[in-house]
């Protein structure tokens, strides 16, 4: 079952999901992408969060090179 997760930044909230499938972490990023980890005894909660972190600072900072 998929879980939600959110990340604030800027004023504007990011929202994402993930699933957990045995140690295999799968997140689903606001523009359909998708990023898997190996858990190995990681939080899925937290280790799904950074991969919508990093997303949405490297979205922002693609954007600000862009203009």
């Amino acid at each position: 079952m998929d879980e939600e997760i959110s990340f604030e930044h800027e004023g504007t909230t990011y929202t994402g999901t993930f699933s957990v499938h045995g140690d295999e972490l799968v997140v689903y990023l606001p523009d359909g992408n998708q990023r898997a980890t190996t858990l190995r005894g990681l939080d899925p909660k937290m280790a799904a969060l950074i991969h919508l972190r990093g997303f949405v600072l490297h979205s922002q900072n693609a954007s600000s090179a862009c203009n």
